[in-house]
């Protein structure tokens, strides 16, 4: 008996995980983002260097893309 409930127990916690997981899901996924981001083809350090510092406080995504 107690092996049964202890079964019970951890199927509600891991539906309870999955309802908790799905709803931060939603959540996330409802974010819209910011409509004025564009990306910026630089051209050398300087130019990174000064928007890096240009854009202090917000969040940043740096893309490093090599052809090879």
């Amino acid at each position: 008996m107690r092996t049964q409930l202890q079964n019970s127990r951890w199927k509600w916690l891991i539906i309870a995980l999955v309802a908790v997981a799905a709803v931060i899901a939603g959540v996330i996924g409802s974010i819209k983002p910011n409509s004025n981001a564009a990306l910026t083809d630089l051209n050398n350090i300087e130019e990174l260097q000064v928007r890096f510092n240009r854009d202090k406080g917000e969040p940043r995504l740096l893309l490093l893309l090599s052809p090879t």
